[in-house]
């Protein structure tokens, strides 16, 4: 399992390094560089305005028009900056580690790669708007997969399996946090022996929720309604509660068949409202006191109403709470927990690079 998540986090590190097209033609607009053009200089490497510019332009360009503020595109500049910083800073690491890799590996990444094309002619185009030949591309392949390697090699080296008392230490927290307790004694040990943040206890609480906590099974009928309807509208809207209602009150009823009939939303009618499962906690308190103090097969005949319409629900099934035993979610904690770990190193591997680096100008 450990491997896996290795494995995950690489892919998702190599996606950071190789996927921004713009990376694979900054080794020679970089070298080739007049002094005003330089913004950053790492270890005698430039990052030019040119580059970043060049990048920002296309990484703005996804971006929706009421997010491309001054204050946006300046974060943006800075990230693509510190990810161009990490490179260079990886690539010399490796380097003096004397990493290599093989031709049969770099033709097996530019293979990978091609593959995300309809064709080869697309891949060329995309190589053409890059201003890349397949030698310049290949070359850059092959300098990742060497950062790769280094990553790899360092953070295995780096990130152990969780002792046993960060894992109790780890559970006493998370159950702390589903039950909805804040146990500072136990969250400040655990926060000075690991730094673990806060919202990594909360992720793993809300994952275990939807695997222990009660559960019910839903079916819904939605009405819109607002305020700002007109009269009529709102007049109309009330006649179709009532008619429901009486639908509801006769019997043998079919909820399924009167959620396509009544509901106002397209998604619960092409499921015959059918809205899964669902846990106390995902729900507001009004909602979840309805679907939570029916029995199974039961619905409530008169409508609990939001601020966005009358609600109907019909509990298919039920699941009680379950305790949540140490061993039986062991893994899944020290699985999380290694996740984290690892990230951490990362991280610690970037600052002490940075640390013995001479960057200038950022």
């Amino acid at each position: 399992m450990k491997k896996i998540f290795f494995l995950t986090f690489l892919v998702f590190v190599f996606q950071i390094f190789i996927f921004p097209g713009s990376a694979f033609a900054a080794e020679s607009s970089d070298k080739n560089s007049k002094n005003s053009d330089v913004l950053v200089t790492v270890n005698n490497q430039k990052i030019t305005k040119t580059y970043v510019n060049k990048i920002l332009t296309e990484e703005a360009a996804l971006l929706p028009v009421e997010k491309r503020t001054p204050e946006n595109l300046q974060a943006l500049a800075a990230k693509i900056i510190n990810q161009r910083i990490d490179e260079i800073l990886i690539s010399d690491a490796a380097k003096k580690a004397k990493l290599t890799v093989t031709n049969k590996e770099v033709k097996n990444s530019v293979d990978t790669i091609k593959a995300k094309f309809k064709t080869e002619k697309d891949f060329n185009e995309d190589l053409k708007k890059q201003g890349l030949t397949k030698t310049a591309f290949e070359n850059e392949v092959k300098e990742n997969l060497i950062r790769m390697k280094y990553i790899s090699q360092e953070l295995q080296n780096r990130t152990g399996n969780p002792s046993q008392d960060e894992l109790e230490n780890f559970y006493n927290n998370v159950i702390s946090k589903m039950n909805g307790q804040d146990d500072e004694s136990s969250a400040q040990k655990l926060t000075q022996e690991q730094t673990l943040p806060e919202d990594v206890v909360t992720a793993a609480a809300n994952g275990l929720k939807r695997v222990y906590n009660e559960q019910a099974k839903v079916r819904q009928i939605f009405i819109k309604y607002s305020d700002s309807l007109t009269k009529e509208q709102k007049k109309q809207v009330n006649d179709k509660v009532k008619e429901l209602k009486k639908e509801l009150s006769a019997k043998n009823v079919n909820f399924s068949l009167l959620s396509v009939k009544y509901s106002d939303d397209a998604a619960l009618r092409q499921k015959k409202g059918d809205i899964g499962y669902v846990i106390k906690e995902d729900l507001t308190p009004e909602v979840a006191k309805v679907i939570f103090s029916l029995d199974v097969g039961a619905y409530n005949k008169s409508p609990l109403k939001t601020g966005n319409g009358y609600h109907f629900f019909r509990v298919e099934e039920k699941k009680a709470q379950m305790p949540v035993e140490f061993d039986e979610i062991k893994q899944f904690l020290s699985d999380t927990l290694y996740k984290y770990n690892m990230q951490k190193e990362y991280d610690e591997l970037l600052a002490e690079l940075r640390a013995s680096a001479k960057i200038t100008g950022f």
